[in-house]
């Protein structure tokens, strides 16, 4: 049976979000449509919608008329990520302590566990992707559907960023365990004490130039 514009458009945006996270598709790098289209056996109208989606992600620029090429990010628009960033895990923390149960927090020490694990096996795919889990994990356990969303609409960005540039962090053992001592505190619901972490723990990732961050973010 042949399948709808719909369902192809589906397929094509994930083979496309594959390829940029398999590195096959690089930043800046042409997507050649008449590839795609020779390979789906379709016309170009469901590989467009596919690269529309994958613009509104952030992943993919479209110049009309011209072409379409996998997205890159400036060292500021990188570093307005890492801010919003901060911002949405601080009130994660907030209503995680609120809500969170004891199953929860089993889960997001097992993907802290997880994610230190892959670093020490030298597996640099696995390791983000964990990183990314945790985070989306303490957004979820926060109830807040409208929150979660926003983290979810971040989320490709920034496995698109730990993919393809380098942040280099001085102690990464020590900061994946710091995704531990977050936990810890807000089991205790010692939530000024996780927010310090969570500030330390993005603030040395995305390397940002704000003073006095704590007061910044927190007050």
């Amino acid at each position: 049976m042949k399948k709808n514009i719909s369902s192809l458009s589906e397929e094509v945006y994930q083979h496309l979000l594959d390829q940029i996270f398999s590195n096959q598709l690089k930043p800046k790098e042409k997507i050649a449509e008449s590839k795609i289209a020779a390979e789906f056996n379709t016309s170009r109208t469901p590989i467009r919608e596919a690269m529309r989606k994958l613009q509104s992600q952030g992943l993919v620029n479209i110049y009309p008329n011209r072409h379409a090429e996998v997205a890159s990010f400036t060292t500021k628009e990188i570093q307005d990520i890492g801010t919003l960033r901060i911002s949405l895990d601080l009130l994660s923390i907030k209503l995680a302590a609120l809500y969170g149960s004891r199953a929860d927090f089993i889960y997001l020490e097992d993907l802290a566990h997880q994610c230190l694990q892959a670093f020490y096996d030298k597996n640099g795919y696995l390791r983000r992707k964990l990183d990314t889990d945790f985070h989306m994990e303490l957004c979820r356990i926060s109830q807040n559907e409208l929150l979660y969303q926003m983290q979810k609409d971040l989320s490709l960005k920034i496995q698109f960023i730990l993919l393809h540039y380098e942040f280099p962090i001085e102690n990464e053992e020590e900061h994946l365990k710091q995704h531990l001592t977050m936990i810890d505190h807000i089991k205790n619901n010692e939530i000024e004490q996780a927010k310090k972490i969570s500030i330390q723990h993005l603030m040395e990732f995305y390397h940002l130039d704000i003073k006095d961050p704590e007061e910044f973010f927190m007050k």
